[in-house]
């Protein structure tokens, strides 16, 4: 049962998920036809999968996404429902729509931190009082600094990109204009951060997969007994941080097409 679960969903991640990821980009041809549009769509992302499969191939200790009839059927009902989206909206509308909607998620994942590093503080102290005070050492509660610790990092990354809130290390990007940082944002979303968060995805599946098969936990008896659930924000990272992309590139995408003809963009940055 947990293994026809697990493959359900990388096979809705690869047929549903991957395919909107090409919405921004396919916006920056708003100027074109609707039907323009939505076959610009389909050619991205069909070129997408080959060359990404293609490499898969090619690469050592790398498996591609399972191409199986599942897959192919969500992959064909995404391009459809995803063309004819487009036909009807506009690929700027309906990826603006779709970044409204992700947005709200990646910043209550992030503001959740605040409690885990608020958590994490009250846990060590709560330590070290224990120990140097009354002699008394809990694997459990060292061990939870641990797991507050990594679901604080898993979960803020996502968070601190949508809000600009990272460290930049750049020289030209404060001084370029604002349609140039657009560009360079989209360039390094598309050429980076989307490739680096679905191979996170597909080299992390199986690992997380092992993990829940084994209900893996702490190696020490009075420990967590919940690695498998740790391990499982692993791909929850990279889903934030590539919904954190896609608002990113959709804004990216606004500013471009703003500066290119004049058109606004229809997403709501609050």
């Amino acid at each position: 049962m947990l293994t026809i679960f697990g493959a359900a969903l990388m096979a809705i991640f690869w047929g549903v998920c991957v395919p909107a990821l090409f919405l921004p980009l396919t916006a920056l041809f708003a100027e074109r036809s609707r039907r323009s549009q939505a076959v610009i769509f389909v050619v991205l992302t069909l070129s997408t999968f080959a060359i990404s499969h293609a490499f898969a191939i090619l690469a050592v200790d790398l498996t591609g996404p399972t191409i199986d009839s599942i897959v192919v059927s969500l992959l064909a009902m995404s391009l459809i429902g995803g063309a004819a989206l487009i036909h009807r909206k506009g690929a700027d509308r309906a990826a603006c729509e779709l970044a409204n909607a992700l947005a709200p998620s990646v910043r209550i994942a992030g503001k959740l931190t605040g409690t885990f590093v608020f958590a994490m503080a009250l846990v060590q102290f709560l330590v070290v009082v224990l120990r140097y005070v009354f002699g008394w050492n809990s694997i459990f509660l060292q061990e939870s600094v641990t797991y507050f610790h990594g679901a604080t990092f898993l979960l803020a990354v996502g968070y601190a990109f949508l809000t600009n809130d990272h460290v930049r290390v750049d020289i030209l990007y404060s001084k370029a204009s604002l349609r140039r940082r657009a560009a360079i944002d989209l360039i390094g979303i598309y050429l980076f951060l989307f490739p680096f968060a679905l191979l996170l995805v597909a080299m992390a599946a199986p690992y997380v997969a092992n993990s829940w098969s084994a209900r893996e936990g702490s190696a020490e008896q009075s420990g967590i007994q919940a690695i498998f659930l740790l391990k499982s924000l692993i791909p929850i990272f990279a889903l934030l941080l590539a919904g954190a992309g896609f608002v990113a590139a959709t804004d990216a995408a606004g500013v471009i097409r703003k500066e290119t003809t004049g058109a606004s963009s229809q997403r709501a940055t609050a």
